[in-house]
């Protein structure tokens, strides 16, 4: 725990701690008032196009400037007919004026729903539209590309909506002349405060909500154990709009933790700000830390690091290591070589990461070990199909008891009573508990490969397929089974970074297997080496598409191999028409 030392004195934490009617909906008024540093410049955030970014200071925003800012957006909105309750979108690329906008919304009792930019232009139109949202603010090419898409499908929302380009917004709303009536709102514990979607990997992004209580509820441990000290600087490429983005802002904020927002979730804009900045902790999602390219950060930028944060799934060791290898870190008093990886384990209903481990350079262990449950998660059980606890040691569904859950999704009750089973939310996550206590992470529901001996789970095949190949990046996924109508069998599909060294496909497929026999694993019935990123392809959050390559090469199995694609199937004869396959469900015996 830490007391001392710290950027929010005890004395501070343990007001915010003890204050009842802090939460998600009104954390920065609370932020402002216990401060008494209000002028320091605490949130950095890089202007690319300029020459900020590269050289001289970089441009920082003190809680005073943000509270200006939020003030005047404010009054613009309350010009405009926002009141509590209306739903208001955010859809931009610029981080800081996403964090600054849901501040104002917020502020004023409405409800933040939050667009990923990169969402696929006709899947944001219909989000806005669903979520029943009456004001849209965002980029100008975003805002042009919803009203395009809601032109084209001949759908219009429910109520006309009011767009405003959010730069021209932040131009000229003028600094207000008196005070707003009402402004900061004060918010009831079950008052929504945010929409932000799911990833949408397995279909339509899902809308779960998040009330002013719930989304605050496990932050109030944090304030004691969450990296502040003075000489910490925190480093975030976490989408924005994503409610892990909002969370860790809010963190920041609370406990006065220079930040820097980074707009670019790639690897190389991490290297980039890690340079730049010197961040001693960095936040991303797995994808974005994988591409961290660690020989790309000088000794000057590693230095000071101490802890990488991945959450959403779980990561692999493959991406670990390398950068557990660079900075350094505390062990009680002592200062060691190497940084921590802490490893969380969430979904986007969840509100905050759910299970936790720590990987160090001297860690053996991973294999998707997610360690244990966090403090804020009251209860968590491996399931079977009926809601039922299954032994130890047994793959099943993840089920969890906590106030951070989503009271559920705004559009879909249904999916909100499917997703609870004898009192457990369902998270979409296939686990295994062992004896010890710790948990493991085998799969996303929807990605069970359904094989004529059982199912077979992709994780533990990834984490393998990656160490025997060092690829950047890789996916297992079901294809069809030529030989059993309605089963499937394991595939890979995997990417190298751009290094230009050619590569046999049918060399990696034998050496994956005799890896997989080695550890007891399901083997690969092929192996395809994308030529780019396009050929394994992500959602707006970084997560791989399953559903498009199991569409893709479902059917890899019937056609020749060769090039970069390898299996030991014959190609069927001229003239016979291939079996059908469905997608039925397999057997119930574990196969891996």
């Amino acid at each position: 725990m830490n007391i001392l030392r710290t950027q929010r004195s005890a004395a501070q934490r343990l007001r915010l701690t003890l204050d009842r009617q802090l939460g998600a909906g009104n954390f920065f008024w609370h932020a402002w008032r216990i401060a008494t540093d209000r002028d320091r410049p605490l949130l950095f955030h890089p202007d690319v196009t300029s020459g900020t970014w590269d050289e001289g200071e970089l441009p920082g925003h003190s809680l005073n400037d943000l509270r200006i800012t939020a003030i005047r957006y404010a009054h613009w909105y309350r010009s405009h007919g926002v009141l509590p309750g209306t739903h208001v979108g955010v859809h931009t690329r610029n981080g800081l004026y996403g964090l600054l906008h849901h501040i104002a919304i917020t502020g004023l009792g409405a409800v933040a729903v939050h667009c990923n930019p990169k969402m696929p232009v006709d899947t944001a139109a219909e989000y806005f539209r669903r979520t029943r949202t009456t004001v849209l603010v965002g980029d100008a090419d975003l805002l042009a590309g919803c009203a395009g898409a809601w032109e084209r499908s001949g759908t219009t929302p429910y109520k006309k909506i009011l767009t405003e380009d959010i730069r021209h917004l932040d131009e000229t709303a003028p600094r207000p002349s008196g005070p707003l009536p009402g402004f900061p709102y004060a918010h009831r514990g079950d008052d929504l405060v945010m929409i932000s979607h799911s990833s949408g990997t397995t279909g339509r992004p899902k809308a779960p909500v998040f009330t002013h209580a719930s989304f605050f509820d496990g932050k109030r441990e944090r304030l004691w154990t969450f990296p502040s000290l003075t000489s910490d600087r925190m480093l975030t490429a976490l989408p924005h709009s994503h409610s892990a983005g909002i969370s860790y802002l809010s963190l920041a904020l609370l406990l006065g933790i220079p930040t820097l927002v980074l707009d670019g979730a790639d690897g190389a804009s991490v290297v980039r700000a890690v340079n730049r900045f010197r961040p001693t902790f960095v936040l991303g999602f797995p994808l974005t830390l994988a591409e961290v390219d660690v020989a790309q950060i000088t000794p000057y930028g590693a230095q000071s690091i101490h802890t990488w944060n991945g959450m959403g799934d779980a990561s692999h060791e493959r991406h670990i290591r390398p950068l557990t290898a660079l900075g350094m870190r505390r062990e009680g008093r002592r200062r060691v070589a190497g940084s921590a990886y802490v490893d969380g384990l969430g979904s986007s209903e969840m509100g905050m990461v759910l299970f936790r481990t720590v990987h160090t350079p001297e860690t053996t262990e991973f294999g998707r070990l997610i360690g244990l449950p966090v403090k804020a998660v009251r209860d968590a059980a491996v399931l079977d199909e009926q809601g039922r606890p299954v032994p130890d040691g047994q793959p099943g569904l993840l089920g969890v008891r906590t106030p951070s859950v989503t009271p559920g999704y705004w559009d879909d009750p249904s999916l909100s009573r499917d997703s609870l089973s004898n009192g457990y939310f369902l998270t979409g996550d296939v686990v295994r508990r062992e004896a010890d206590g710790r948990w493991y992470h085998l799969d996303r529901t929807p990605d069970v490969i359904h094989t004529e001996s059982g199912p077979v789970h992709s994780l533990p095949l990834e984490e393998s397929v990656l160490l025997t190949t060092q690829a950047l990046d890789t996916a297992v996924v079901a294809v069809e089974d030529p030989d059993h109508p309605g089963a499937s069998l394991p595939a890979a599909v995997v990417l190298f970074g751009d290094d230009g060294v050619p590569r046999s496909a049918r060399d990696l497929l034998d050496l994956c297997n005799v890896a997989l026999q080695r550890k007891a694993l399901a083997p690969l019935a092929a192996l395809v080496v994308a030529a780019d990123r396009t050929e394994l392809p992500v959602g707006p959050t970084g997560k791989i598409l399953k559903r498009v390559l199991r569409e893709e090469h479902g059917p890899v199995l019937r056609r020749p191999a060769g090039g970069p694609v390898a299996h030991d199937r014959a190609a069927p004869a001229a003239g016979s028409a291939p079996e059908p396959a469905d997608a039925g469900p397999g057997t119930a015996r574990e196969t891996a």
